[in-house]
């Protein structure tokens, strides 16, 4: 769809003309992005309705701030999915409070096989067994889809703190889990 023999508009051409509220073009990116957008935003937050739903306030965003990309800072296909990984992360800070991040839920986590599960069940046992404020800085990071800055900036610490915690817990789980 974008560039080719055809002579179809670059992304790039495409998000300049939405910006100019060329509704044709919208919906020739729209067609483009929209079944692997789809794609990546499930695999993120693996509740189907949510992940439609994100991707809808994903292209209004985009009608509504198309004049905002800027082709020097990268392709449109990254400015496209930065924009989810934004509407999701901030999803997941307005729904998910800091206590509730305490426990793993080894069930919302992907696992296809009888190995997948038993490594979460490993990985849930050896996070019982680091500080607690290691653990929640490993959950928030790895798990809860933050940066190490956003993950800082939640739990109000420096970022260095945060690295050390995190990089003592899992050199603690990694001990625990050769030794055992």
């Amino acid at each position: 769809m974008f560039p080719g023999p055809d002579h179809e508009p670059s992304a790039a051409a495409c998000l300049a003309a939405i910006a100019e509220g060329n509704l044709a073009s919208f919906q020739r990116f729209y067609q483009h992005y929209a079944a692997g957008l789809l794609g990546y935003v499930r695999q993120l937050c693996r509740d189907p309705s949510l992940a439609e739903d994100l991707v809808q306030e994903v292209f209004a965003s985009v009608w509504q701030k198309a004049a905002t990309y800027r082709p020097e800072r990268g392709d449109p296909a990254g400015w496209l999915y930065a924009i989810a990984r934004h509407k999701l992360v901030d999803h997941w800070r307005r729904t998910t409070s800091h206590e509730t991040l305490d426990v793993l839920d080894i069930d919302a986590l992907p696992c296809r096989s009888g190995e997948g599960r038993d490594l979460l069940l490993t990985l849930r046992k050896l996070l019982t067994q680091v500080s607690p404020e290691q653990r929640t800085a490993i959950e928030l990071a790895y798990f809860g889809g933050l940066t190490y800055e956003e993950t800082a900036q939640r739990l109000q610490l420096p970022l260095g703190t945060l690295k050390s915690r995190i990089r003592v817990g899992l050199r603690t789980m990694r001990t625990l889990l050769e030794a055992g």
